[in-house]
């Protein structure tokens, strides 16, 4: 995905360096190649790592695959 097209903020789905499945979180920053991602949804196998990473992972412009769905509730 294009760097212009990401926003802070928001939610995205991808696959972050070092992981072995896409997760979706919200963009916290933004660096020259890469941006830093705070992990809300991932696979039970990247547990441990994301754990030791304290749910922050790097990830590539051209991993990133799209905006997530939020999910909202109301009561």
């Amino acid at each position: 995905m294009n760097k212009d097209n990401i926003n802070l903020g928001h939610v995205y789905e991808c696959k972050p360096v070092g992981l072995q499945r896409r997760v979706i979180g919200e963009v916290v920053k933004k660096l020259e190649n890469c941006l830093v991602l705070s992990v809300e949804k991932y696979d039970l196998v990247d547990h441990d790592e994301i754990q030791e990473r304290f749910g922050k992972v790097v990830v590539k412009y051209s991993e990133v695959y799209g905006k997530a769905e939020v999910e909202c509730f109301f009561s």
